[in-house]
């Protein structure tokens, strides 16, 4: 299993605002995208349903009938080591990532009970190579559409 993560910073900075692991899985012959953010003694961990967009494209999505997708909060008690994990019921969220002009963007959409509350517009480009970028990095902002 390969394991990725990102460090996720201001596009003008380059201060990390969070981190997060993600890797594939397969189960019942379905593919799936699991996303992790570490906590303090826990994590949040969303499991995505990949889908082709219409017009290409891709589309990540936590709602479905499946018993996969969803979010999920674990917890190891730091005193008896015990671990809990919550499905997060409610909870949804939704990544489209295309093409537009030649340029890589994704619009990822948050809601809960079925009313959104968010919506975060991404506008990707590969860093020049440098200092602490050895052969180059994505880099990505959520300043405009």
């Amino acid at each position: 299993m390969a394991v990725r993560g990102w460090i996720r910073a201001f596009a003008d900075t380059d201060d990390p605002i969070y981190v997060g692991i993600y890797t594939t899985y397969r189960h019942e012959g379905r593919g799936y995208v699991s996303v992790g953010f570490p906590l303090p003694h826990a994590s949040f961990t969303a499991t995505l349903l990949p889908r082709a967009r219409p017009g290409g494209g891709l589309v990540l999505t936590s709602e479905s009938d499946l018993d996969q997708p969803g979010h999920y909060l674990a917890y190891i008690d730091p005193d008896s080591a015990d671990l809990t994990v919550l499905a997060v019921r409610g909870f949804a969220e939704r990544l489209d990532v295309y093409t537009r002009n030649g340029e890589l963007r994704a619009e990822h959409a948050f809601s809960v009970f079925g009313l959104p509350f968010l919506v975060l517009h991404y506008r990707m480009h590969r860093k020049p190579a440098g200092r602490d970028a050895p052969g180059g990095r994505l880099g990505g902002s959520t300043n405009g559409a």
